[in-house]
This record gives structure tokens, C-alpha cells and sequence, in this order.
């Protein structure tokens, strides 16, 4: 069953908000690293492993049903597609590295780390609704240009 441009955006969006939970969870475990709270640290390392397993899951959904809607939604489809794939590259590729980080030393810069990507994945989760996923690009109705009048 081929979905719709409309159904395509809602699907994702509605996997946004579902990210965006556990991001939610995540900043809520820094307050507890930082304020040395006891077993805090495992907590969320479960939490980053839980949302690592969840992003890879969700990049592998965008890449078969938005790829192929955003290539034919308008003129920069294209380019839309290009910089998607960029992007889904960096991100499994900063997963591997932050899921093999382990806490023996530089406790703190390792934690930097996953911040920066936590609040990279937010801002990239923002930019791709204001574009890819807007109601502009991924759109149901058919757009007629008038021949006589252009």
C-alpha cells in the first residue's frame, strides 16, 4: 500500500514526538549525572542505548517511505534527498561511536559528547519539519497551473 504525501508527513512527525519523549528522558538524566545522583550514569546509559535503538530504527524508516516522497514533492526534491542520506550518514555513524564510549575516564567530556549529539538530533529533527516535512513540500493536493494565463 503506497502512502500519501499527507500520511507520509504524519507518520513521521508522529515519530518525532516519540523521539522527542525519549530526548526528554535523556535531559532528564544529565540533571541526575550532574547532580551525582546514585546510579544515574546507568540510567542513562540505558536511556541513550534505548534511543539509539529507536533513531536507527526510525533513519531506516525515513530512507524507504520520506525518500521516496520528498524526491518527487517539488524541484529540490532532489537535493532534499541528497542532504537526508548526509545527515542519516553522520548519525548512525555518531551512534557507533558514542554506543562503544565507555565511563572508566573522562567522565565529563564523554557526557559532553552526548549532549552535543542529543541537542544535534533535536535541531535536526526541527529543520527537517520546517522543510522536507512541511505542509509546502509534502503535500496531498495536486497543484494545476492554468495554460492559458500561467
Amino acid at each position: 500500500m503506497e502512502l500519501s504525501a499527507g500520511q507520509v508527513r504524519s507518520l513521521i512527525l508522529d515519530e518525532h514526538a516519540m523521539l522527542r519523549d525519549l530526548l526528554e528522558d535523556i535531559e532528564e538524566s544529565f540533571v541526575d549525572v550532574e547532580a551525582r545522583t546514585p546510579g544515574s550514569l546507568g540510567r542513562l546509559i540505558g536511556r541513550m542505548q534505548r534511543f539509539y535503538d529507536a533513531l536507527l530504527k526510525h533513519i531506516a524508516h525515513e530512507e524507504i517511505v520520506l525518500r521516496p516522497a520528498v524526491a518527487v514533492a517539488d524541484a529540490w526534491g532532489t537535493a532534499r534527498v541528497e542532504k537526508m542520506d548526509e545527515e542519516h550518514r553522520a548519525q548512525r555513524e555518531a551512534v557507533r561511536s558514542l554506543s562503544a564510549l565507555t565511563f572508566t575516564s573522562n567522565v565529563d567530556g564523554k557526557l559532553k559528547r552526548i549532549r552535543d549529539f542529543v541537542r544535534a538530533i533535536a535541531k535536526d529533527m526541527d529543520e527537517e519539519e520546517r522543510g522536507s516535512l512541511s505542509e509546502e513540500v509534502l503535500r496531498d493536493d495536486m497543484i494545476v497551473i492554468d495554460t492559458f494565463t500561467g
